[in-house]
């Protein structure tokens, strides 16, 4: 993992509204990944994307990952 691109990101699960913070690694570029709600259990699934209009990471969060696959 690089440290360099090692950003903290703070999301909400969208099963129960909890807080987490994630650490995302974007020097591996574009992702799709699922993590689990240390409070509630239930899967998270996540994906990080560069948006060309301003150049920047975004992160996605979602209880469904029927989007992903």
């Amino acid at each position: 993992m690089n440290t360099d691109k090692l950003h903290d990101a703070r999301v909400n699960c969208p099963h129960c509204g909890h807080t987490l913070h994630l650490d995302i690694d974007a020097s591996e570029g574009e992702q799709v990944f699922a993590d689990e709600c240390r409070a509630c259990g239930d899967v998270i699934y996540l994906r990080l994307y560069r948006d060309a209009a301003d150049d920047r990471f975004h992160l996605h969060v979602s209880a469904d990952d029927e989007q992903y696959y």
